[in-house]
């Protein structure tokens, strides 16, 4: 008889971090559900998360490195794999300097945590600034806005004591996005209809009719992109019919008059014709929301890749901040994360330093410096495609696929084939990495131990989990951070993690690194280990503690107007208008769609594929039209389209939606490669970054990339 062992784990798909069970056999997992013992996710898990025992098990996984030559790829050992990349990494360093040596931190590097701590320490251990992540590539305006307008040390109220809500461009029962304040990712169903049944007031300004905009009090559908000009306009009503916390902008609050006066474009009327809703909608989302006690606007991917993400990404602090959406002296928010230091929280502003501008390392194009300790994604391409001193010679891709995530893919396509070495940390032959000169299979997450180091920034309680492996890795595989290791070891570079050096003989455990990486952390990572052996992830309510008065020495304000943003207001409310009142540089190049982005549920990026479970949801990422749209230009579903812009074309299939507004087309990103065309476009889709530039649309501090919002035309391909 078999025998059969339960493991209770975790989830790593995305931040969510859902307590599972998974059952082994004879060292193969074969069922897993989510844990509802888990105090946290209650036996939740998302279709995606279900199919990580495909994940471990596929065909297709690659399991031993291999290297790329004239015939192919072929199988190596590892060790081979490894002293030839490091061979290769010192001469170009002894040739082109540290800096010809480039990292892309991947989404699933992330899941890895010590992945981003090693991986840095090996850049600085052999002198390159050329780190690359995520990052900057969909949302950087709300990791980098709050160094400018300010921080609330007591921290945003959570969506667990909120009696409204928000969302914007934002539709986390698909997505499952993990935003501070924002819908929990685990059970967002449930919790949302618990919310709503509780008395909740969901707002949604969305361009597509969502699953999360079906379930609102209120529903805004703008034109894609004009995401700031309704929270102008409904700033400005606020502020006019003094529904503002007058208390809170007179302790915390600078220049709201200036911002009142920069605002006086912004009339419900204007705002309406120009983004194509009802002004009474306008004016009762902006009293719905400023009435209510607790609770926070939130934004998605979609505003941020649409035009003026970072304009829009203040305006939503604004928003939050001018209403007084903050715990307050004597308030004790839910959150204390377990494994990061405690910290005192006060009832008082802070500003960081501003991680950007002229004192971080500039990049040699566009005019965009780091942001804080790595370059933005917007130039990764043209630093190793242009000469010079500086130029990215070698890359590794870690947990991540560029060909598909990165803008202008045939440049991405260009820059990859142009590298000395292009090392792919991948257990597929994904787009990127069959341009790899070598690929490292990594070890999977049921197969290494983890802690929830950065989940918990995102958890709604105090609440953490250690796990254990449940799978025994390939001996070919490694973590992700193991590779630097191996790199270091062999170019005789010191490593240092939290000023601690590693031991350069004997590789680190994972335990010991990871312990590292929390030092004086509120609960010690060994007492946490011990807490979730047996149980699965624990909450420490003891942790929390009320917010503290402010500082007799702070006096700091929130930022509401500095020149940069007046600047950027202005520029919005003189922008020509057509005759139906919709900005005229749309219509350029003879366009004739809006392109916004949206979200597949089956997919996390460009993760799942390859698995059949997720593929029997569809394949391809349908270009979604009005009804009315498909019948003026003469289409029938899965019927084949060309979409272009001023930058490229792509194929698409066109699928009829009657959730987006004629004049608008709805498209998925993270899917195709070069070749994707007429032939093979319903079965691995089409990259709309194809369609989008660097060089051109992109914003000037954080470089990211118009995504979103993007003129194109549509005709029919016989």
């Amino acid at each position: 008889m078999t025998h059969t062992t339960t493991h209770k784990t975790y989830c790593r798909f995305c931040l969510g971090c859902c307590g599972i069970e998974v059952d082994v056999q004879e060292g193969q997992p074969v069922a897993l559900r989510g844990d509802p013992s888990n105090p946290l996710t209650g036996g939740f898990t998302c279709l995606r998360g279900r199919e990580l025992i495909t994940m471990h098990t596929h065909p297709e996984r690659i399991r031993h490195a291999l290297k790329r030559t004239e015939n192919g790829f072929e199988q190596i050992p590892l060790s081979q794999a490894l002293d030839e990349i490091a061979a290769t990494v010192g001469a170009l360093i002894a040739r082109d300097g540290g800096r010809a040596i480039a990292t892309y931190n991947g989404s699933w590097a992330y899941s890895n945590f010590p992945t981003l701590a090693v991986s840095k320490a090996f850049h600085r251990a052999i002198g390159s600034p050329s780190l690359y992540s995520p990052m900057s590539l969909d949302q950087p305006a709300k990791a980098f806005v709050p160094f400018r307008f300010g921080i609330w040390s007591g921290g945003m109220h959570t969506f667990s004591d909120a009696d409204v809500a928000l969302f914007i461009g934002n539709n986390p029962l698909v997505s499952q996005y993990a935003a501070k304040s924002g819908l929990p990712v685990y059970n967002p169903w449930r919790r949302l209809q618990d919310a709503i049944n509780n008395g909740l007031q969901l707002l949604v300004i969305d361009p597509r009719r969502t699953e999360v905009a079906n379930r609102a009090a209120l529903h805004l559908q703008p034109y894609p992109g004009e995401d700031p000009v309704i929270l102008a306009g409904m700033l400005r009503v606020i502020i006019d019919e003094n529904l503002h916390d007058a208390s809170f902008c007179t302790d915390y609050v600078d220049h709201l008059a200036a911002f009142r006066a920069a605002l006086e474009p912004f009339t419900s009327e204007y705002c309406a014709r120009r983004a194509g809703v009802p002004a009474e909608q306008i004016v009762a989302a902006a009293r719905l929301f400023a009435q209510g006690s607790k609770g926070a606007a939130v934004t998605g991917t979609g505003p941020e890749m649409s035009p003026r993400g970072w304009l829009g990404e203040w305006l939503v602090l604004a928003l939050n901040t001018v209403c007084g959406r903050y715990y307050r002296e004597g308030e004790t928010p839910r959150t204390a994360p377990p494994l990061s230091p405690p910290q005192t929280q006060r009832a008082e502003v802070f500003f960081p330093p501003e991680p950007w501008g002229e004192q971080m390392l500039q990049s040699r194009v566009r005019g965009l410096g780091q942001l804080g300790d790595e370059f933005p994604c917007n130039v990764m391409a043209d630093e190793i495609l242009t000469p010079g001193e500086g130029r990215i010679r070698a890359l590794f891709v870690l947990g991540g696929n560029p060909m598909v995530a990165f803008p202008n893919q045939l440049k991405m396509a260009s820059a990859l084939e142009d590298l000395e070495l292009l090392v792919a940390v991948d257990p597929w032959m994904s787009a990127t990495a069959k341009r790899a000169h070598y690929i490292i299979p990594p070890v999977l997450q049921l197969e290494r131990a983890d802690a929830t180091l950065l989940g918990e920034l995102y958890f709604e309680e105090a609440y953490a989990h250690y796990t254990e492996r449940v799978l025994e890795p390939g001996p070919d595989m490694l973590e992700e951070w193991e590779l630097y290791w191996e790199l270091a070891k062999r170019l005789d570079g010191p490593l240092e993690i939290n000023r601690n050096p590693l031991n350069m003989d004997t590789r680190p455990d994972k335990h010991s690194l990871t312990a590292l990486l929390t030092q004086g952390s509120r609960v010690p990572l060994e007492q946490v280990r011990i807490d979730t052996a047996a149980t699965g992830g624990k909450l420490y309510p003891e942790l929390r503690t009320a917010v503290a008065p402010r500082s007799p020495d702070n006096q700091n304000r929130f930022r509401l107007l500095p020149p940069d943003i007046a600047a950027q207001l202005a520029e919005l409310a003189a922008e020509p208008l057509d005759a139906d009142g919709r900005p005229a540089h749309i219509r350029e190049h003879g366009a004739t769609h809006l392109l916004a982005s949206r979200r597949i549920r089956q997919f996390f990026n460009s993760t799942g594929h390859n698995f059949p479970n997720l593929r029997d949801k569809g394949s391809t990422n349908h270009a979604y039209l009005h009804p009315d749209d498909m019948a003026a230009l003469g289409l029938e579903n899965e019927d084949l389209v060309e979409l272009s812009a001023d930058t490229g074309a792509i194929v698409g299939v066109v699928m009829a939606a009657d959730d987006i507004k004629p004049g608008v087309v709805s498209m998925a990103h993270a899917f195709g490669d070069t070749d994707s065309d007429t032939g093979n476009v319903r079965s691995q889709g089409s990259s709309t970054n194809r369609l989008v530039s660097d060089e051109r649309y992109f914003d000037p501090i954080t470089g990211q990339a118009r995504q979103s919002a993007i003129p194109v035309s549509i005709r029919k391909i016989c």
